[in-house]
């Protein structure tokens, strides 16, 4: 994981004019302020609804992100049709495949219903099972398996 960059997924290209833009508007939406001489780099990622940011410095973004939950996008972006039902989310950049995968394969079992959360920090894979139950660090498919 690069410690200064995330992704931000969710958001349609036509949305918006600049990857910038779409990164101080999500922090805005989280009440926190970031200037543009803040951004060393934005730039969507392939050809998918992903933006990638590096900052100079950490932020408290990716701390937040939860509560975009509550953010429609048609909010942030005016041009964007109110009854789009896209969800907005902010993970981190994760580098090794191996990482992502797992996380990946742990969002497909949150999905099914075995699993009730799964999240990264930094870079580092955790799952609950249960709402009410302690967090569990992930290592390999054979961790997450025996959950």
């Amino acid at each position: 994981m690069r410690k200064n960059t995330l992704e931000i997924h969710g958001v349609l290209q036509d949305a918006y004019t600049s990857t910038e833009n779409v990164v101080i508007k999500v922090a805005e939406a989280l009440n926190i302020t970031v200037e543009p001489e803040e951004i060393e780099i934005s730039h969507k990622i392939n050809q998918s609804r992903s933006i990638l940011v590096k900052f100079c410095r950490f932020t408290k973004i990716y701390k937040e992100r939860t509560n975009l939950r509550h953010v429609k996008i048609a909010d942030l972006f005016l041009s964007y049709p109110s009854t789009a039902r896209h969800r907005m989310f902010v993970n981190e950049n994760l580098t090794a495949a191996f990482r992502r995968s797992l996380i990946e394969a742990a969002n497909k079992r949150r999905k099914d219903g075995s699993l009730s959360s799964v999240w990264s920090l930094d870079a580092k894979a955790y799952v609950k099972s249960t709402p009410e139950g302690s967090p569990v660090r992930i290592l390999t498919a054979e961790d997450l398996n025996d959950i």
